[in-house]
């Protein structure tokens, strides 16, 4: 009988312990979890089978959210665990992209090591239409392809957005990258003329001092 106790506690043991050092649940929702960086609440929710994958009040997926805050453990953690490194938001944003629209080039990096993929030229018209200025942003998408002089359906390219926006800080990031300076648009604007026009006399100066032709005017 003693024997047969003993066998039974040796082998109940594991599982004891098991049920010891499992995780409580969840405290708090996911979604309050990312916004604090929590790993150990993160780590319950992806015991305890939370979805990865799915949307949050803000229309984004875990991922994108890690990964537009920078926060590198936590994008690995989810990348482990299941998440979609191309899973779109409501917004038809991938990861990739929110990281590098929030000037994240680390994270950028990590996804694209992922098998992240993305559109660099399409990338970099959107940057300038939500008035980015990232140094690292515009680096890195040239790096990975992105062409100055590509042009989107409106025919501007990226620095005849910033010009229009105003954006002077863009401006000169692109035209460091060699953008072209005389470049004009659909109706045969150019960029000095657009800036003139605008009254934005930053950017017509910057434009000059890159060797930009003729007048503002």
């Amino acid at each position: 009988m003693m024997d047969a106790m003993k066998k039974l506690l040796l082998a109940l043991t594991p599982l004891l312990l098991m049920a010891c050092t499992e995780p409580d649940r969840p405290s708090i929702n996911l979604y309050l979890a990312l916004q604090r960086g929590d790993i150990n609440q993160i780590e319950r929710h992806i015991h305890w089978g939370t979805d990865l994958n799915a949307l949050d009040p803000d229309g984004r997926r875990p991922l994108h959210t890690a990964a537009e805050n920078g926060q590198v453990v936590v994008v690995k953690l989810l990348l482990k665990n299941g998440a979609e490194v191309n899973g779109r938001d409501r917004a038809e944003h991938t990861a990739i992209e929110r990281a590098l629209l929030a000037g994240r080039t680390q994270i950028a990096d990590l996804l694209l090591a992922q098998g992240a993929t993305l559109d660099s030229n399409e990338l970099l018209l959107q940057a300038a239409r939500q008035d980015s200025s990232y140094r690292d942003l515009v680096r890195w998408l040239a790096a990975h392809g992105a062409d100055t002089e590509y042009r989107g359906s409106e025919g501007d390219t990226a620095l005849l957005i910033a010009v229009r926006r105003g954006n002077h800080r863009l401006a000169r990031h692109l035209v460091d990258l060699g953008a072209d300076v005389d470049v004009q648009d659909a109706q045969g604007r150019s960029a000095l003329q657009i800036a003139g026009a605008a009254g934005y006399t930053e950017i017509a100066s910057l434009l000059r001092r890159y060797g930009a032709a003729g007048s503002d005017q």
